[in-house]
């Protein structure tokens, strides 16, 4: 396997390849998070359960590859949902991080990182049957009952109260990295800084940066550098 004609070439790295190329762009002295979607799987077969796919091997090759291209001044932690892939994913980063001489923690499962407070499953037929960015809008619209789907807003902020106040005990410049599902992804994004989701779905490895400033939140994704207020749920550390 050409590893290095994955990471230069394949358009599937292209968002993470975009991520680990602008970290500069962040304060040296920042404390940073990154919530990225797991890294290459393939699709589904006809009545194979996705929450049981784990990595291919570039998959598995990239996201070490990923962690080798991380600034090894930064000393990193990793969350991950609790599907094998994303822990596979964590663990490579993490050990392509300590190849360069990084220090890395693993922290283990989050919570928010795959439970998104679905009850019904018949709700998840909507997921086979329309796109995501559908269900997605629907969801934050209220569309769904709250005996079967927690709020948008509600698993949104939650969630944020889980992954943004781990900012607090990190290292000074480390980085948070949260391995997750493009679904999580997208929903964070939206939920967090009011960006709906464009055509440009997250890839593989793909995802989002950002940092807290003193009045406003620094954010790097898909489409480039950001200065964005603080929501109001969210009050900013003094």
């Amino acid at each position: 396997m050409n590893v290095e004609k994955i990471w230069k070439q394949e358009e599937w790295v292209v968002h993470a390849r975009n991520i680990i190329e602008n970290l500069d762009k962040f304060p040296l002295d920042s404390r940073l998070i990154l919530i990225l979607r797991h890294s290459h799987r393939n699709d589904p077969k006809p009545l194979e359960n996705v929450n049981k796919l784990r990595l291919t091997p570039k998959g598995h090759a990239i996201a070490k590859r990923f962690g080798e291209n991380l600034p090894e001044n930064r000393p990193i932690r990793l969350f991950h949902s609790i599907i094998w892939r994303c822990e596979e994913t964590a663990e490579n980063i993490h050990a392509g991080f300590q190849n360069i001489g990084g220090s890395s923690e693993i922290k283990g499962v989050l919570g928010p990182l795959f439970d998104i407070g679905l009850q019904e499953k018949t709700l998840t037929e909507k997921f086979k049957n329309d796109h995501f960015r559908k269900v997605l809008f629907r969801w934050s619209a209220g569309f769904y009952s709250e005996k079967d789907w927690t709020p948008f807003t509600i698993y949104c902020q939650q969630a944020a109260q889980l992954i943004w106040n781990q900012e607090k005990s990190a290292h000074n410049n480390g980085i948070d990295i949260y391995v997750t599902h493009d679904w999580h992804v997208m929903s964070f994004r939206f939920g967090w800084f009011g960006l709906p989701p464009d055509e440009n779905w997250v890839k593989y490895l793909g995802g989002f940066a950002f940092t807290f400033e003193n009045d406003h939140i620094l954010l790097y994704d898909h489409q480039g550098l950001s200065s964005l207020e603080f929501p109001h749920w969210w009050k900013p550390k003094n």
